[in-house]
């Protein structure tokens, strides 16, 4: 199998190898991938950390050989935990990892802190909504809480009906803590967003911007159109 690591600060993934394909996803500085197919110009890549998959261009791609993904996967970890931060003449984003201990990042954490997710999370306000972005450039919802989780030492998957599969119910709304996640459906009953619980009646989520907004039994409760933009579906604790 062969690898690459991302040597940019952030590199989009298309669902097809296409310029004006969906951006499904992005690479961060230093995520390492395997290699599915060469197309053209195009590379189809798994992200290591999430086995999520994506086209980026060759041009873009950095080779590993079997020694250096070995060293890599040895090596200590950090992860950055700003919006955005410097880091040898680069302009990183929030959720990069470097291999240093650095100024705003922190080591990768093997147990799991509710309490870092949510300081994490809180950075990040005001941070646009972008589909497919994990970046402070753009973001979406299940990528704003999959990093806010991996930089607290959770692992979550990329989307957000795969996130609802983890963690422990929480049955009532009154009983939700800071640091549980809130799944939201449509009219399908398919999942569609999350967010992290700030308490029992805050939410802090990517819609349009990173946001905190009110939540009760029914859902989302935006102040600005004052109505319900999200309809809950569950609540989930992670640990």
């Amino acid at each position: 199998m062969r690898h690459g690591i991302c040597k940019l600060s952030v590199v989009p993934m298309r669902r097809e190898a296409s310029h004006t394909s969906e951006l499904v996803s992005e690479l961060l500085f230093n995520d390492i991938y395997e290699i599915i197919e060469d197309k053209d110009e195009w590379i189809l890549i798994r992200c290591l950390y999430d086995t999520y998959e994506g086209w980026i261009r060759k041009l873009q791609h950095h080779e590993l050989s079997d020694e250096e993904f070995n060293e890599y996967l040895k090596k200590d970890k950090y992860i950055i935990n700003t919006a955005i931060a410097s880091y040898r003449n680069m302009i990183l984003s929030f959720g990069s990892k470097v291999f240093e201990k650095t100024e705003n990042a922190i080591i990768l954490r093997k147990d799991f802190d509710c309490n870092i997710m949510v300081e994490s999370a809180i950075k990040m306000l005001d941070v646009p909504y972008r589909w497919g972005g994990k970046s402070a450039m753009g973001i979406d919802c299940s990528a704003f809480v999959q990093l806010c989780a991996k930089v607290a030492g959770y692992k979550l998957p990329r989307d957000a009906y795969q996130q609802a599969q983890c963690g422990e119910l929480v049955y009532y709304i009154v009983e939700a803590q800071a640091g549980d996640l809130a799944f939201f459906k449509n009219e399908n009953e398919k999942i569609t967003h999350v967010g992290i619980m700030l308490s029992n009646d805050k939410i802090i989520h990517a819609s349009g911007k990173v946001r905190i907004d009110t939540i009760d039994q029914t859902g989302i409760f935006n102040k600005e159109s004052e109505r319900h933009t999200h309809i809950l579906s569950c609540i989930k604790r992670i640990r």
